[in-house]
């Protein structure tokens, strides 16, 4: 309805003004650039009358004789003060300001009601404002140049965060270094000797653990067998020094062939892989035999080769002592 309103106004408002407003005060004739005014309406109406307001800033904006020099803070707002009589007392007040000097008319609002079905429109004056500067006494004005930046002492506050991150830094660089120089010699950070159990120890106890899991007797001979077979592996990647996780069985039998393993023992442990792998890769299900027999097949291999190797290390050591005996007699 508003809409409507306003539409009708602009067509036939410049043709009459109906009611005449009641009040228009400016809350002041003159003030500073950049100062804001306030410009207030009083005006009554039939009760329940429709009205509404335009946009000022369009009505300065159409108004090329103001040249952009007042400019519009808050738009018109509509209040009712009383209703006595079947009349309703409103007051409409708006928010201005210029950065501009010089007086200027402001141009009248587009306030429109409707009065017996027809939209009308309220008769309002314009306003003049003036706006001033701030006058300058040219006889003992005295410019000055630009000071320069000014500089204020650093406070320790202000240095605190940078002394702690570097002193994080340092020590985060020292913690590292530290590190790594015990780590190769076969110390923990704190310098304690770290001890490595040796590969037939770690061996057996992974054999023993997979013995109490019972794992062939819940019915799980997959995961019996891959963790016999990965124990045996990672022993012989350790005391042959081939690679025997990524071997075959067939391979890796091949390659313990010429290293003096009993006839036995080396045939228990072909047996034992071969069985893992059908169960792994076949789903063979080993005969009660089988998975009793699996575990001491491998722990029988493994100490074979640990008394094989400390065989082979007294050879070794007694060589190098009789070396030594003949050099120190020749």
């Amino acid at each position: 309805m508003r809409k409507l309103f306003l539409i009708l106004a602009l067509v036939f408002g410049p043709i009459a003004f109906g009611q005449k407003i009641n009040k228009s005060v400016l809350s002041a004739d003159s003030v500073l650039i950049g100062d804001q005014i306030a410009w207030t309406l009083e005006f009554a109406l039939p009760e329940n009358s429709p009205v509404a307001i335009g946009p000022y800033s369009s009505v300065l904006a159409a108004d090329t004789a103001l040249r952009g020099g007042v400019e519009v803070v808050r738009e018109f707002e509509l209040d009712t003060l009383s209703v006595k009589e079947k009349m309703a007392q409103l007051r409409a007040h708006i928010l201005l300001t210029s950065f501009d000097s010089g007086s200027f008319v402001l141009p009248s609002p587009l306030i429109i009601y409707g009065k017996d079905g027809q939209p009308d429109t309220l008769r309002i004056e314009p306003k003049l404002l003036y706006v001033n500067t701030i006058p300058i006494d040219t006889a003992s004005f005295q410019p000055y140049d630009i000071k320069d930046q000014e500089t204020y002492p650093v406070t320790f506050s202000e240095i605190l965060p940078w002394i702690l991150l570097a002193c994080g830094a340092i020590l985060l660089v020292w913690a590292i270094v530290r590190f790594i120089i015990m780590r190769k010699k076969n110390r923990d950070f704190f310098g304690r000797k770290i001890e490595v159990e040796p590969p037939h120890i770690v061996a057996l106890k992974k054999l023993e653990k997979i013995r109490g899991e019972k794992l062939w007797q819940s019915g799980k001979p997959k995961a019996y067998y891959t963790g016999i077979t990965e124990a045996v592996r990672l022993y012989i990647e350790k005391r042959y020094a081939f690679g025997a996780m990524e071997k075959t069985t067939s391979e890796i039998m091949e390659s313990l062939s010429d290293k003096h393993i009993d006839d036995k023992i080396l045939s228990d442990l072909g047996q034992m892989l071969s069985t893992a792998d059908l169960v792994k890769f076949a789903k063979f299900n080993p005969s009660m035999e089988d998975n009793e027999h699996a575990i001491p097949a491998a722990v029988n291999f493994i100490n074979f080769a640990y008394m094989q190797q400390l065989e082979q290390a007294d050879v070794q050591r007694a060589n190098a002592e009789g070396d030594t005996k003949f050099k120190e007699g020749k």
